[in-house]
């Protein structure tokens, strides 16, 4: 009975080893294959099509996160301005909307959007790989739609964007599920817990998930520690 009970307790233990190494090696093919390639300029009309509304739902997005006439929000990695354009609307005359990429051509693209009235509101932003290079406590909301997965060092560019959110600010993480039939090669995309313990690394606190929100990415809203 013992000699049977301790080859149980083996047997147990080699299969936690295993399921250890292997999530282990996930994790690390997962680092090695970051960050993702760039959304090229060349592909901006995928990024405006109007059935991307359909499952991306900007407006409940937007509704989530409670933007209000005021708020200065950051969009990083605005690619074409596809949120850009909504968030003028909900910040209003008195807001502001930071508009970061690191493509100048992207940038140009939503210069050439803007009217007379919407460039008084809207900052645009050339960023860095390592540096989002935004204003220090000055954000209310910074949101990274779909680019998480681009960036090389996370850790250290989300504590760099937590110095530039007010104590009260919010952070946006919208990324693809595994098990979308869409959005980026799945050898890109990161497992949302992955997510959450970088973000905590970097001194944010996971705040509320949006599990039915989006069909094909997962939601995750964070709010910095305080120091």
């Amino acid at each position: 009975m013992c000699e049977k009970r301790t080859k149980l307790l083996s047997l147990i233990a080699i299969l936690g080893i295993v399921f250890f190494c292997r999530e282990m090696h996930a994790q690390y093919t997962i680092q090695l294959e970051r960050p993702g390639k760039l959304f090229s300029p060349a592909k901006i009309p995928l990024l405006e099509n109007p059935e991307r509304d359909v499952w991306q739902k900007p407006e409940l997005l937007l509704d989530a996160l409670e933007i209000k006439k005021g708020s200065v929000v950051a969009d990083i990695g605005a690619g074409s301005g596809y949120l850009v354009m909504r968030l003028l609307k909900r910040t209003g005359p008195t807001g502001t909307v930071y508009a970061v990429d690191i493509q100048q051509e992207m940038l140009d693209y939503i210069k050439n959007r803007l009217n007379a009235e919407d460039e008084k509101t809207v900052r645009l932003v050339l960023g860095g790989m390592d540096d989002p290079l935004l204003p220090a406590n000055s954000i209310d909301t910074a949101i990274l739609l779909s680019i998480y997965h681009e960036i090389a060092h996370p850790v250290d560019f989300m504590k760099k964007v937590k110095a530039s959110l007010k104590p009260e600010g919010r952070l946006a993480i919208i990324e693809f599920s595994k098990e979308s039939p869409i959005g980026p090669p799945i050898n890109i995309r990161l497992p949302e817990e992955l997510v959450i313990n970088e973000l905590k690394q970097a001194g944010f606190t996971l705040q509320k998930k949006y599990d039915l929100l989006l069909p094909y990415q997962y939601f995750l809203v964070f709010s910095p520690e305080a120091l």
